[in-house]
């Protein structure tokens, strides 16, 4: 297992400032915001954009693009999706040869990562990092083989708290459902 800084590992760039590129007469994108990236690497809630048509290329997503917020709580996803536009308050983090997207997303999530972006975090109402003090973040990372194993067991792990979620949301539903069912009787 080796130490690494993020910067050395890969690139990282903050995501468009998409309200420059509004215009009613432009081109529909669906856009990755803040909400699309949620708690245990769930990845959705894309929002539906008319903007100017001369975007760069690097704002557009691409298969394992890991993507932080860079607002409190630091969610991290590795993106499935290609041709997405990456908002701002978005870091994008392009790895290099020999990591892992999915790993180095599951590590990004880790509470010793947490610690460490709390610690360099400012304390404004809504704690926020930069794309600096990501770039600086220590990660521990093992042999690339190790990285691969890991990160499809833990996503395993996170399909089957999605799973499970859902399950809890539909049992709450079913509870409110019968007890609202008691208004009705007369």
């Amino acid at each position: 297992m080796k130490e690494v800084k993020l910067r050395d590992i890969a690139d990282v760039f903050s995501g468009l400032s998409y309200r420059r590129y509004l215009e009613d007469n432009g081109s529909e994108f669906e856009v990755i915001v803040q909400r699309s990236i949620k708690n245990d690497g769930i990845f959705d809630d894309f929002e539906q954009l008319t903007l100017k048509s001369d975007i760069k290329d690097r704002y557009f997503s691409k298969n394992e693009d890991v993507l932080m917020k860079m607002n409190y709580p630091y969610n991290v996803v590795c993106c499935n999706r290609e041709g997405l536009i990456i908002s701002d308050r978005i870091a994008i983090i392009r790895l290099k040869q020999g990591f892992s997207p999915l790993f180095i997303s599951h590590l990004l999530n880790n509470a010793h990562i947490k610690k460490q972006l709390h610690e360099h975090g400012n304390n404004e109402k809504t704690p926020h990092i930069s794309l600096k003090e990501i770039k600086e973040l220590t990660l521990r990372v093992p042999d690339l083989d190790t990285q691969i194993k890991y990160g499809n067991l833990l996503n395993v792990i996170d399909e089957k708290i999605a799973e499970d979620l859902k399950l809890i949301r539909h049992d709450r539903n079913l509870k409110e459902g019968i007890l609202n069912k008691l208004w009705d009787v007369d």
